[in-house]
């Protein structure tokens, strides 16, 4: 869903959804909540100050871009880890466990003979240049992280050219072995993909990565069901593949190909206020919110549901991506913060 112009061994169910740490805070709640942050993309993010918010909501869990292109710019041999060490270490001071996403596009240097260096879904020419990538942040934080995501919405071009599981498949397998290979014991899980319909079907997407034999390389299948304006539980399309249709069909297709003992994970789910038509008002937001966590909670094969985000990226009520803050610009909490302490306790 996030759109931006700067570039930014086989685990069963209930390890995945243990393996995250949350407090005891409601005994209702089973599912792990976390937001989903995006800070460690762009310079001057108060890393510390964002993990204090989040835990303030009751949520114990972040989830946390390891953009290649900004990690490892100019060379396969040169790192820059400035951000993403102060983004583990505020998380980790403040208790939040770590869904660690690595997220493309591919650096210049790893990209495909004549592809647009812009381009922020470039993918690299040869995918292990991208499993080394995951082995070397897998040396480094494994300690650190609970879980793996692999890429971010595969299933739009903005993410990943061509948008399709035929690129992807090979990106994951080169990246799970990298993780493993680099000590990251902690589930893997498949790139959350895209409710959106413009490109490559999420329950399109999930059924070709069986095909091409993905089973063996992931323990969860990551997906980002947004319904906006919409409620998660009363959306009108979903009886038309939008939305949190990819919940029961992509749910089918595990079943079907012998995984029902692994589970889906949200990644990404939120709702923006202002004044847009997919946008809702404050008071909306919290209930929107609140009631994709209780749905999420009651379905058993869910893992964890991450929300976008914590804070608005600024104050223009008429840019969708600017509004999707738990708090508003100003660092002041929405209604959803009260909302979501009264879900987790």
């Amino acid at each position: 869903m996030r759109r931006f112009i700067f570039t930014l061994v086989v685990v069963v169910v209930v390890a995945a959804t243990t393996v995250i740490s949350r407090s005891p805070v409601h005994a209702a709640v089973r599912v792990v909540v976390g937001v989903a942050s995006i800070s460690t993309q762009y310079a001057g993010a108060d890393f510390a100050g964002e993990a204090e918010q989040i835990r303030a909501t009751g949520a114990t869990a972040i989830r946390i871009p390891a953009k290649w292109n900004l990690l490892q710019p100019s060379s396969p041999s040169s790192f820059t880890w400035t951000r993403l060490d102060s983004a583990v270490s505020a998380a980790r001071s403040k208790g939040l466990s770590i869904l660690m996403n690595l997220e493309g596009p591919a650096p210049v240097w790893a990209q495909k003979s004549g592809a647009n260096p812009l381009a922020n879904g470039n993918a690299p020419a040869d995918p292990a240049t991208f499993g080394e990538f995951a082995r070397q942040v897998a040396v480094r934080y494994s300690s650190r992280v609970a879980a793996w995501e692999v890429w971010n919405e595969p299933n739009l071009a903005h993410y990943l050219i061509p948008p399709t599981a035929g690129e992807y498949v090979p990106l994951l397998k080169s990246a799970f072995g990298g993780i493993r290979a680099g000590g990251g014991n902690q589930p893997v899980i498949t790139g959350g993909l895209s409710s959106l319909r413009t490109e490559t079907r999420d329950v399109t997407f999930i059924s070709d990565m069986y095909t091409l034999g993905a089973k063996p390389y992931f323990n969860g299948i990551g997906v980002h069901p947004y319904t906006l304006p919409y409620p998660i539980t009363a959306d009108p399309r979903a009886g038309d593949g939008g939305g949190a249709a990819v919940l029961p069909e992509g749910r089918a297709i595990m079943v079907a190909n012998g995984d029902s003992t692994k589970s889906m994970w949200v990644t990404e789910f939120g709702q923006p206020t202002g004044n847009t038509p997919a946008s809702t008002t404050e008071a909306v937001q919290s209930s929107i919110i609140t009631d994709a966590v209780n749905r999420a909670n009651g379905l058993s094969w869910i893992a964890a549901i991450f929300l976008f985000t914590s804070r608005d990226l600024s104050t223009n009520k008429a840019d969708d991506n600017s509004n999707f803050g738990l708090y508003r610009f100003d660092g002041s909490p929405k209604p959803v913060v009260g909302g979501l302490r009264g879900v987790l306790g």
